[in-house]
């Protein structure tokens, strides 16, 4: 039987493969997916071992100190359809700068930009090399078992980019649990359509997840246009996108002290790019082409342990605009070779060191030639112990060395301190710096190989209060953070117009963010509220430029106020969610002359599980922009009024 089931699984495999490269419709997906969701539904055995996992020590440490914070599986459940910028955009205080649903959502992290967000799947940062940053509207969040924050810096852990904060997308399957599939169908307003499937195949030994997913939609949603009083009402067109990806996971138990785990990525996106006039018709495309391979063995002993990865990435970007005969092809390469070692010399002690080498290449028809930059890393640190483990306190310092002659040496000190069962304490200090992208460096014209890193100090403190009375837990959070960024790096008009990018700003971004979380459980009903809110003052302190009235003003795009609330009512196996989300005044102009008005939305989503021995049923269905208010996030860029969702999923496990 199981030579049989492992043919089969061979076959199926081969069968989506074909379709995925042939860019199968929707009809023979269902089809497909559905028969993957239940092929092998009574085939497999088990042995009952226990769990193995091997832990990601560096995100343990990273959250020495520093406020973390997890999302819900109630949530990601609700979010299961949707990317992870809208996750973090109404259950995070992180502003998500986008430009529209399917289109371009970056990060404003604490006052910082999109380039100073680090974005780690798996422990890699998978930002783009020549564009320093990663498009969230093109990652499902159904993709991760994890998805974590990490407020502050951690440039000594994480390298260039980790100054605002870190975003980790972690799969963490275990062993030895058997097979689960699932199938999820979806649909909602503007022609949207979504499909997504999971094989789980694990056993004592072995691992296999496969996870396949297609979203398209024609987003010709209808929005409000207040300046024209005649015909307010009008339809973003153009704007069409289909996305289609695959993730595959296999990881091998080689014995009790060694496991290997391989890991690949591969995604295609289509997007047709609106004008800001909806009277002319868009002949904008850009085509995003992605494949991330990683692979990397882990060694524990009792005292050591040892992990060795690498990486390589491929990215492609083709924009066109036939209106204005431009035809843009870039390609990114990128390769990472690291090494991380953990040695607990006593008990109040544990060191760790390891060494990072990474290569990134590009080419397109802005460049020369093709450009690379590499980067040589070396890290130490060390964990303390203290009053019965009441107090941990972890140290760091990494050299870089990078090809350009940038010598970048960061480090940080970082410590919790459990005051009572109840209160906890967490404070972090530590030296950033972002180096410039391959683009910043080499784009032509306008490129400056000139630039220094983006570098400077950040400061966060936290206290936590979490306790439980009877069938209700309390959690109470505050937080502040200071960070002063030298040699910012700003692109302004050069010669002949063109933009160039230069060293030229001071930016203080400080502020204060605070978690409210109620959650009553008894028997069968549940009943959560959350407020999250945050506060962001981030000022340019000085700049270079001539005639610039940008000093003591806010950044464009940054928010001084948000505030993200929700309230759960759960019954059985059914859970109703309301959102809300204000968004503060968003200056355009750096002068801050001109702005954007605070904008307030609010949804409502339900889920609904129906469960058999060896099957269940999970109905969602969700209704975005409840109170349809015209609300704008950028300049430029209108967002959809009232809009539906539905979908549902089937999963099995024996």
């Amino acid at each position: 039987m199981r030579l049989k089931t492992h043919k089969n699984y061979q076959k199926l495999t081969v069968t989506i493969n074909k379709h995925f490269a042939c860019g199968f419709n929707f009809k023979i997906k269902a089809v497909i997916l559905l028969a993957l969701a239940t092929n092998y539904f009574f085939a497999q055995d088990t042995i009952s071992l226990k769990n193995v996992e091997v832990r990601a020590n560096r995100i343990e440490l990273s959250r020495i100190g520093k406020k973390t914070e997890t999302i819900d599986s109630t949530i990601k459940q609700q979010f299961k359809f949707n990317s992870i910028a809208d996750v973090l955009s109404l259950n995070t205080p992180i502003f998500i700068k986008s430009y529209g649903p399917g289109a371009l959502s970056t990060t404003s992290f604490r006052g910082g930009n999109a380039s100073q967000t680090a974005i780690l799947w798996n422990g890699f940062n998978i930002q783009n090399a020549m564009l320093g940053q990663s498009d969230l509207s093109l990652i499902p969040a159904s993709l991760f078992e994890n998805i974590e924050i990490e407020y502050g810096g951690s440039s000594s852990l994480w390298g260039s980019g980790a100054v605002g904060g870190s975003i980790h997308l972690k799969n963490s399957n275990l062993f030895n649990q058997g097979l689960t599939t699932s199938a999820s169908i979806g649909a909602g307003s503007f022609g949207l359509k979504n499909l997504s499937t999971n094989i789980l195949f694990s056993k004592s030994r072995f691992i296999s997840s496969t996870k396949v997913y297609n979203n398209i939609s024609n987003n010709n949603f209808n929005y409000k246009d207040t300046t024209d009083k005649e015909n307010q009402i009008k339809q973003q067109k153009n704007a069409d996108y289909n996305f289609l990806g695959l993730m595959q996971e296999l990881k091998f138990l080689i014995n009790s002290k060694q496991i290997l785990s391989v890991n690949a990525w591969i995604n295609s996106n289509q997007r047709r790019l609106p004008s800001y006039d909806y009277k002319t018709e868009s002949k904008t495309y850009q085509d995003d082409v992605a494949s991330r391979i990683t692979a990397d063995w882990s060694f524990i002993n009792t005292n050591f342990k040892s992990t060795i990865r690498a990486g390589y990435f491929n990215d492609k970007i083709n924009y066109t605009d036939s209106l204005v005969q431009l035809f843009s092809k870039s390609k990114t390469q990128t390769l990472i070779a690291e090494n991380e070692n953990y040695l607990t010399w006593n008990k109040k002690h544990q060191l760790n060191f390891g060494v990072n080498f990474t290569s990134s290449s590009a080419t397109t028809n802005n460049y020369a030639s093709t450009k690379s930059l590499n980067k040589l890393s070396f890290l130490l640190g060390n964990k303390f112990s203290f009053l019965n483990n009441k107090l941990l306190v972890y140290t760091a310092a990494r050299i870089d060395y990078f090809s350009t002659g940038a010598f970048p040496i960061t480090g940080n000190v970082s410590a919790d301190y459990k005051l009572t069962k109840q209160i906890a304490l967490t404070l972090n200090g530590a030296k950033v710096y972002r180096h410039p992208t391959l683009n910043e460096l080499y784009w032509l014209p306008g490129g400056n190989i000139n630039l220094k890193p983006e570098q400077g100090y950040t400061q966060e403190g936290a206290i936590n209060y979490n306790r439980q009375i009877n069938n209700t837990t309390f959690f109470v959070s505050g937080a502040v953070f200071n960070r002063k960024i030298n040699d910012w790096i700003l692109w302004i008009p050069g010669a002949g117009g063109n933009p160039s990018p230069i060293n030229i700003q001071q930016v203080w971004s400080r502020g204060a963010e605070t978690t409210w979380r109620v959650n009553y459980i008894k028997n069968k009903f549940r009943c959560a509220v959350n407020i999250v809110t945050g506060y962001v003052l981030s000022t340019i302190e000085s700049n270079n430029q001539e005639n610039n009235n940008s000093v003591n003003k806010q950044l464009i795009y940054t928010p001084r106020y948000t505030i993200n609330s929700n309230v759960l009512i759960g019954y059985k196996k059914t859970a109703i969610t309301f959102f809300n989300q204000y968004v503060g005044y968003r200056y355009t102009t750096s002068d801050n002359s001109q702005w954007l008005n605070p904008y307030q939305i609010s949804s409502l989503r339900l889920n609904h599980t129906i469960n058999f021995k060896v099957i269940s049923f999970n109905v969602f269905g969700a209704c975005n922009n409840l109170f349809n208010e015209n609300y704008t996030i950028l300049l430029g860029r209108p967002m959809p009024l009232r809009n539906y969702e539905i979908g549902i999923t089937l999963q099995t496990k024996k």
